[in-house]
């Protein structure tokens, strides 16, 4: 039973954000700090256009974005203002570009933050999202963690482990972070461990790099879902491929839709007009 008024908003909030089914297909659009115009973003406006028809769960975008495509989206996906975001020349530490304040201005269903580990500046980054997440939590705004141990401090060979990763989010779990967003660890057996180690936070597969093929990113999908994740928060792998809405339809269909790898490329294909792969 809800017993505050925040709590109360959190709830409304997270609804939007995540279907009946528990699970939602999110699309990033955030990396223009660190990337510049960037390959697939060189303007966003357009991306969203194309991306709107294949009725994405939410947009995690900074506040500048937000306001300038908001005619786009409002009332048809959910916002996630982006708070914090590393530079091109600095990293993989974000630096704090928005408050819960404007979060709320905004009308934002959740607030975004990094939490970069295994790093120099690894308590620094932990006592600000401690403090960012009480000001979330007056607000009554859902949090959202790009939880990743991409610091230098641990070697790139053990980066994506297990205990690499479910470090990363049992450190989100203890902050209090609502949602977590995290590396894919390579396998659906190794995921369902950090499904466990997240619960109850709500664990999403962070895209990363761009996958090498479209078959490849659909299959990560695919067994993370199977193995208990709570959707998907993409960027590279939607909108630097060739054709970002058909990717997504298919993206979409095995989130909600339990689809299988192989009915997924054929979903896409025929939207594409080509035989993707």
């Amino acid at each position: 039973m809800i017993t505050s008024f925040t709590a109360a908003g959190k709830t409304i909030r997270m609804s939007r954000i995540f279907k009946e089914d528990g699970r939602a297909a999110m699309v990033a659009i955030n990396q223009g700090i660190a990337m510049g115009p960037g390959k697939g973003i060189e303007l966003i406006r357009p991306v969203v256009e194309k991306l709107m028809p294949e009725h994405p769960d939410s947009f995690t975008i900074h506040r500048g974005f937000a306001v300038s495509t908001l005619d786009l989206f409002a009332g048809k996906a959910a916002l996630i203002l982006k708070s914090t975001n590393s530079t091109r020349f600095f990293g993989p530490q974000e630096t704090p570009v928005a408050t819960v304040q404007d979060a709320v201005m905004l009308g934002a269903d959740a607030v975004s933050v990094g939490l970069s580990l295994a790093d120099t500046r690894e308590e620094a980054t932990v006592a600000h999202i401690a403090r960012f997440i009480s000001e979330a939590e007056k607000a009554g705004m859902p949090t959202v963690a790009h939880a990743y141990p991409n610091g230098s401090l641990i070697d790139d060979s053990v980066r994506y482990s297990v205990e690499s990763v479910g470090y990363a989010v049992r450190v989100a779990l203890e902050l209090g972070i609502d949602i977590i967003k995290t590396f894919w660890t390579g396998s659906g057996d190794t995921f369902a461990r950090i499904v466990e180690m997240g619960a109850p936070s709500k664990i999403v597969i962070s895209g990363g790099p761009r996958c090498k093929t479209l078959r490849e990113c659909f299959d990560m999908t695919w067994q993370g879902i199977q193995a208990g994740a709570h959707g998907i928060t993409y960027g590279r792998n939607i909108w630097q491929h060739e054709y970002p809405a058909a990717v997504l339809r298919g993206l979409v269909a095995i989130v909600h839709k339990n689809a299988a790898v192989d009915e997924a490329m054929e979903i896409a294909s025929d939207l594409a007009g080509t035989k993707l792969v």
